[in-house]
């Protein structure tokens, strides 16, 4: 569990990088470079916390699988994969969108977080009631990350620019309510 913990904190300060490095490249009045100079030490720094975060929690999740399991993780591996293609083919074919990596890191963290909090129910480091709230809570982020994703070329550079900070702030918060209630299970269980 401790790994999980570990990861969900780096992705969170993965997510606080990828911010700043937003709020700096992608300002309407930046250009169109957005990997050079402070712009790409600050997305190597992203690329750093959040694949060191991604492989923390992974080993977190498989390292002791337990007896018994919430949802399989095959099926969040398939469920996650049909949605990526279906998004995929709908955003690009029926919504005309241009697909870009935030479609697959959506899904992706939204997959990791079901995986992650579907392994801490199996541990009993959060309650049913929690893993609800913490469900519908990775569900409204993943939902309205969607949105603002499918919105962000309809609307001016200005929205665009604000709309594309949104996911990243939901996605972090949502990760510290996890960390939070973890912790308040732990200092319940002393």
């Amino acid at each position: 569990m401790e790994q999980i913990i570990l990861g969900q904190g780096l992705l969170i300060v993965c997510c606080i990088f990828y911010l700043i490095w937003w709020g700096v490249a992608f300002h309407p009045s930046h250009g169109d470079s957005h990997t050079s100079g402070i712009d790409g030490i600050l997305l190597l720094a992203t690329a750093i916390f959040g694949l060191a975060g991604l492989a923390v929690n992974m080993l977190g999740i498989v390292k002791i699988p337990p007896k018994e399991e919430l949802i399989s993780g095959i099926v969040i591996i398939i469920a996650g994969v049909v949605t990526y293609v279906v998004l995929l083919l709908g955003s690009r074919i029926i919504l005309n969108r241009q697909v870009t990596s935030e479609l697959f890191l959506i899904i992706g963290w939204t997959m990791l977080e079901v995986a992650s909090i579907n392994r801490s129910f199996a541990w009993e480091m959060v309650t049913a009631n929690q893993v609800v709230v913490l469900l519908v809570i990775v569900a409204a982020a993943a939902i309205l990350s969607l949105y603002f994703y499918l919105q962000y070329y309809r609307v001016k550079p200005m929205v665009g620019y604000i709309y594309g900070m949104i996911p990243l702030i939901m996605v972090a918060v949502s990760m510290g309510v996890f960390e939070y209630l973890i912790y308040v299970g732990r200092e319940f269980t002393k």
